[in-house]
């Protein structure tokens, strides 16, 4: 007997629950006049029997019918799962014709130093994460190309594209200087990282900001951006000066304005750092 055989009757043996309470009902209400009719206390109660007689069957019904679905759920379930498996390896050999390795298990795989969290249903899609979860940066429809293109680009944007390393250890040193001076601090000093992103940010603008600083006119470069310049300096010697970090306290990791995670490479760890130097250095 199939699905619809077992719905058949289950649909059956519920309207003869339907039909038992409201002969239940009338029984009631005649119990509980304030002057029996025997005659109608004897037919309704009659009627009422009969109908909870007829209900035998309910339960074989409702578990036959319950054994159905939960077989159903089963195999719609594994259905599912080898669609999510398929679009999961589907994504991963994409990147690795890109050069880029993914691990991991759904719902969460990482492909380098990027996090792919994956959610399914109604609103599914597949959110690009910097490391494990540090920063978000796209979301994607549930289509591997999609996926695939996304997080390609982003990698080759933040870690992959040209990077002059003379010229940005040359532009920290710079925003060292220049931190260092607006809080008054001595040579030598420490000074908070997010300083130092500042001061990076801004020496970016083009004249046409300088002259008119509007937000059409700025161009943007942030924690994100600056982390991952941050992870490909292989050199930190610029002349007698060595640029050193220093990782943050679990209580500095609290705030944003108080530290920065930087990835190590394309590995997708990281380290969350606070402060930073230009030590002397013989």
């Amino acid at each position: 007997m199939g699905f619809d055989e077992d719905l058949a009757g289950f649909r059956k043996a519920a309207r003869a629950v339907a039909a038992a309470g409201k002969a239940l009902d009338k029984a009631s209400k005649a119990l509980g006049a304030g002057e029996r009719d025997p005659a109608a206390v004897a037919d309704v109660s009659e009627k009422a029997a009969a109908a909870l007689g007829g209900l035998q069957g309910i339960e074989a019904a409702a578990a036959g019918l319950s054994g159905r679905l939960s077989a159903i759920a089963a195999e719609a379930r594994a259905e599912l799962e080898r669609e999510r498996a398929l679009l999961a390896g589907k994504v991963a050999s994409a990147l690795r014709e890109q050069g880029i390795e993914v691990e991991g298990n759904l719902p969460q795989l990482r492909a380098g130093a990027l996090t792919l969290e994956f959610a399914f249903g109604g609103k599914g899609g597949c959110t690009v994460w910097l490391g494990p979860k540090k920063a978000r940066l796209a979301a994607c429809p549930l289509e591997a190309g999609a996926i695939a293109a996304k997080v390609s680009e982003l990698d080759s944007a933040l870690l992959g594209g040209p990077f002059d390393e003379a010229a940005f250890l040359a532009a920290l040193l710079g925003a060292f200087r220049v931190a260092l001076a607006r809080a008054g601090l001595p040579d030598g000093s420490r000074v908070p990282l997010v300083a130092l992103l500042a001061e990076v940010a801004f020496a970016r603008q083009s004249a046409a900001f300088l002259a008119d600083p509007r937000r059409e006119a700025f161009h943007g470069y942030g924690r994100v951006e600056f982390a991952c310049d941050l992870s490909r300096l292989a050199a930190r010697r610029v002349g007698d000066r060595e640029f050193r970090l220093d990782v943050a306290t679990m209580s500095q990791t609290r705030r944003p304005e108080d530290h920065l995670w930087v990835p190590r490479g394309r590995s997708g760890d990281g380290t969350n750092y606070a402060t930073a130097l230009f030590a002397k250095v013989a």
